[in-house]
C-alpha cells in the first residue's frame, strides 16, 4: 500500500510539479489556446465598446487622472488593467479586446493545470489525466458562454478575477500531498487578495479550498485541513476583512445588496434557485444566449415553480454529499460549481438575476463532473465521434456569437427578440442603431415592445431617442413625458430638460432639470445641466452652486468644470 502511494505521489510530481517538461506543456497549450481563440474571437476583436463598457474610466473624464485616482474604487486591480490599456492605446477598442483574449488563453492554460492536478488526486493514470485536462481546457476555451467575459470589455472583471483565483488554486494544489509551507501559503493569500481586488465574487476561493481539503485524499476527512492549517491561519483575517469590505460596498450599491428595492433577499433566493438550472441548461445546450436576459423574479416560492427548483437543488446537493465516495469527481465538481456561483446566486440581491459572464469560472466545476462521466466510459469510435461533434458545435456557436459581438446592433437585436418583460435591451438597440444612422430601423422593434410592455418606461425612453435622432423632437418629448408618467426618474427628467432646452422651451427645461436633481440629488450630470440652464438665464449665483454640487458628486465632470471656470472668470471681470 505504501509502495502504491509513493508511486502515485511520484507520478503526480512528475506531471504536476514545476519541472521544465510541465512548464513547456502549459506554455504550448496556452499559445495554442491563443491561436485558436484568435480565430474564434476574430470578429469581436474589432468590435466597438458596448453597454457598460461606456461607463468605464477610459471613456470618462477620469481618463486624464492619475493612476491613484483610477485605482481608488472597489476594484483597483481591474482598473489598473484598464489603465494599462489606456496608456498603451487610448480608447481604441482593439487593444482592450486583445488583452481580454490573452487573459482567456492564459486562463485556459491554468484550467489545464488545475484539472491535471485534481485528476492526479483522483488517482488517474498520467496519460489519461493529461488528455482529460486538455479536453477540459479546450471546452473552457471554446464554450460560447465564455464570450461575454472575453468579447465584452466590461466582462474582464470575471476573466481577470478568474485568472488570479485559478493561479492561487494551482499554487495551493502544487505538492498537495505535503503540508503547505508558510511561504506558499503567503503566495496563495496574496494572489487571493488580488483576485478579490479585481472582483468581489473571488471570495469563493475560501470555500473552494475548504471543499478541496474536506474531499481529498479521503472524503469527509479533516486531514487536509490539519495539513494546510497555515494557509487558513493567514487567510482568515483577510476573509473577514474582505467580507466587511464587500458588505460596505453592497450597502452603498444601487444595483446590489439588501437595500435593493425591487425585491427582497428571499425573493432573490427563490429566483436564483431557477437561475442555477438555467445556467446548467446554457452550459449543456448553449442556445438562447443574451447580453441582457429577461429572467423574471419569483416574488413568492410558487412563482415560476420556484419551490420545485428549490427541492430539486436540495436533493442534488444531498446526493452529491452522499455519493462522494462512489462518484468523487462528479460530487466534487457539482459542489465546486455551486460554491463558485454562490456569491452571485444565493440570497444577496443583485439587480440582474441571470448574467452569462457569471458562469465563466463555475464552468470548471461542470467540466470536472464531465470527467467523472468520461472515466466510466469504454471509449470507442462512437464516443470519440460524439466528443468531436460536441467540440465542433461549441466552436461554431462560439464563432457565431462573436460575430454578433462584432456588430452591437445584432447582439442587441438578439436580446430584444428574447425579451418580453424587460425594456432595457430596447435602449441598447436604439443607441446602437443611432451610431450607424439607422434610427428608423428601431421603430418596428419599439412598436412590438410597446405592445408587449405598454407600462415599461425604458421602451418610451428608447422610442424618444429614436425619434429625436430623426429630428422629431415634439414626438420625442411626448414619449419622454409618457416615460415620466410611468416611472418618474431623475434620468428621464434630465432628458426632458435637455430636449426642452434644445427646443427653446426654457421654463419647461428648468422645471424638468430641477425635478431631476430633486429625484436624485447624487446625479452629477443633472446638476451640471441645471447649472448650464441657470447660466443661460443669467443667474450666475445659482449656476455656480449647481456646478459645485455636480463636482462634489463627480470631480471629473468636465461640463461642470468648464461652467464653473466661466462663472469665476465672469465674476472676476474677465470676459468668458
Amino acid at each position: 500500500m505504501d509502495h502504491r502511494r509513493r508511486e502515485i505521489i511520484n507520478q503526480t510530481k512528475s506531471f504536476t510539479g514545476s519541472g521544465d517538461l510541465f512548464r513547456s506543456r502549459v506554455v504550448w497549450l496556452t499559445l495554442a489556446a491563443l491561436i485558436v481563440g484568435a480565430g474564434l474571437y476574430s470578429s469581436a476583436l474589432h468590435g466597438p465598446f458596448v453597454f457598460d463598457d461606456k461607463t468605464l474610466p477610459f471613456l470618462q473624464a477620469v481618463q486624464s487622472a492619475s493612476l491613484c485616482e483610477w485605482m481608488s474604487g472597489v476594484r483597483p486591480v481591474l482598473m489598473f488593467s484598464y489603465w494599462l490599456n489606456y496608456r498603451a492605446s487610448g480608447s481604441d477598442p482593439y487593444s482592450y479586446h486583445a488583452f481580454n483574449l490573452l487573459i482567456h488563453a492564459v486562463n485556459t492554460g491554468l484550467v489545464f493545470v488545475v484539472l491535471s492536478r485534481l485528476l492526479g488526486l483522483a488517482d488517474w493514470p498520467q496519460a489519461k489525466r493529461y488528455w482529460a485536462a486538455v479536453l477540459g481546457a479546450t471546452v473552457f476555451l471554446i464554450h460560447p458562454l465564455a464570450t461575454e467575459s472575453v468579447s465584452y470589455v466590461a466582462g474582464r472583471s470575471e476573466s481577470l478575477a478568474a485568472f488570479f483565483l485559478l493561479l492561487a488554486y494551482a499554487v495551493f494544489l502544487d505538492g498537495y500531498t505535503k503540508p503547505i509551507s508558510w511561504a506558499r501559503s503567503a503566495v496563495v493569500v496574496t494572489i487571493f487578495g488580488m483576485a478579490v481586488a479585481t472582483k468581489e465574487n473571488a471570495v469563493a476561493l475560501a470555500g473552494l479550498l475548504l471543499l478541496t481539503d474536506l474531499s481529498w485524499p479521503r472524503p469527509y476527512s479533516v486531514e487536509g485541513l490539519r495539513r494546510n492549517y497555515r494557509v487558513y491561519a493567514l487567510m482568515t483575517p483577510g476573509v473577514v476583512l474582505a467580507a466587511i469590505w464587500v458588505g460596505r460596498v453592497l450597502s452603498g450599491a444601487r444595483t446590489a445588496g439588501f437595500s435593493l428595492k425591487e425585491f427582497t433577499w428571499y425573493q432573490y433566493g427563490f429566483t436564483e434557485a431557477r437561475a442555477i438550472f438555467a445556467y446548467l441548461r446554457l452550459a449543456v445546450i448553449p442556445l438562447g444566449q443574451s447580453l441582457d436576459h429577461d429572467f423574471a423574479i419569483s416574488y413568492t416560492v410558487t412563482d415560476y415553480a420556484s419551490i420545485f427548483y428549490l427541492i430539486l437543488l436540495a436533493a442534488l446537493i444531498t446526493a452529491a454529499i452522499l455519493a462522494r465516495r462512489r462518484y468523487p469527481l462528479a460530487s466534487f465538481g457539482f459542489l465546486i460549481f455551486l460554491i463558485l456561483l454562490a456569491p452571485t446566486s444565493s440570497v444577496i440581491p443583485i439587480a440582474d438575476p441571470l448574467v452569462e459572464r457569471r458562469m465563466y469560472l463555475p464552468m470548471i466545476g461542470l467540466i470536472v463532473m464531465a470527467c467523472q462521466l468520461a472515466c466510466r466510459q469504454r471509449w470507442s469510435i462512437v464516443w470519440v465521434s460524439v466528443l468531436v461533434a460536441i467540440l465542433m458545435v461549441f466552436g461554431v456557436l462560439c464563432y457565431q456569437r462573436n460575430q454578433m459581438w462584432g456588430k452591437p446592433d445584432q447582439i442587441w437585436e438578439s436580446a430584444v427578440e428574447n425579451s418580453a418583460r424587460k425594456g432595457r435591451p430596447y435602449v441598447g438597440l436604439v443607441e446602437s442603431l443611432m451610431t450607424e444612422n439607422r434610427c428608423a430601423d428601431a421603430i418596428p422593434y419599439l412598436e412590438r415592445g410597446e405592445r408587449q410592455m405598454p407600462r415599461d418606461s425604458s421602451i418610451q425612453v428608447a422610442w424618444a431617442k429614436a425619434l429625436e435622432c430623426q429630428g422629431r423632437r415634439e414626438d420625442a418629448l411626448q414619449r419622454l413625458d409618457r416615460a415620466a408618467t410611468i416611472l418618474p426618474s431623475s434620468e428621464v427628467y434630465q432628458l426632458i430638460g435637455l430636449l426642452c432646452g434644445e427646443m427653446g422651451k426654457k421654463e419647461a427645461a428648468g422645471a424638468a432639470l430641477r425635478k431631476a436633481t430633486q429625484l436624485d440629488p447624487e446625479n452629477s450630470s443633472a446638476h451640471s445641466a441645471l447649472g448650464l440652464w441657470y447660466e443661460a438665464t443669467g443667474d450666475a449665483a445659482d449656476a455656480e452652486q449647481e456646478y459645485r454640487q455636480a463636482l462634489s458628486r463627480n470631480a471629473y465632470n468636465t461640463e461642470a468644470q468648464n461652467g464653473l471656470a466661466r462663472i469665476q472668470k465672469a465674476s472676476a471681470g474677465v470676459r468668458p
